[in-house]
């Protein structure tokens, strides 16, 4: 009996010896090659700062709208799904001040007189957000586009303007 108990004693033993180095030789990836891939993802956005300890990864900085914010959590966890243990999100939304936002009838007003400048260009506005649509030239769009960003809008979205193909 007691040889038996030796013997299973020394089974056990040599299986969690045998348990501790499988873990041992699991590849270990580094912070810094997490960081690095985590980074790639939100390179997009230059005001948000990647730390990375032990496979939490934290986001720290200001985005532009509530969705930047969920997404790039979202695409930090999917940069490194296998090694991002957890993703702790301490980044800040940027708002603009009440007073600087300006109201449907002062942005209509300015949306008419940039409009004026750029005739194929239509801008329609509805609580606080510019949807622009239309055409403009190649060398019109950062004028266009300048023209609308200090209109001071809750959004603005340009998504449906088309850039005219340049002329040979």
């Amino acid at each position: 009996m007691a040889n038996q108990i030796k013997s299973l004693v020394r089974n056990l033993v040599f299986f969690f010896g045998l348990l501790v180095a499988f873990e041992s030789c699991k590849p270990h990836v580094a912070d810094a090659d997490v960081k690095a891939k985590v980074e790639s993802v939100v390179a997009a956005h230059p005001n948000v700062v990647v730390s990375v300890k032990r496979g939490k990864v934290t986001l720290s900085g200001i985005v532009e709208t509530e969705e930047d914010r969920r997404n790039l959590a979202v695409a930090a966890k999917d940069a490194d799904p296998q090694n991002v243990k957890e993703v702790v999100d301490d980044l800040t939304v940027a708002t603009l001040p009440v007073d600087s936002v300006h109201t449907d009838a002062q942005l209509k007003e300015e949306v008419q007189a940039l409009t004026k400048k750029f005739p194929e260009v239509k801008a329609h506005v509805s609580a606080g957000v510019i949807r622009v649509s239309g055409a403009v030239e190649p060398n019109d769009v950062e004028k266009v586009k300048f023209g609308f960003e200090q209109m001071n809008a809750k959004e603005l979205d340009m998504s449906s303007l088309k850039i005219k193909e340049k002329k040979p």
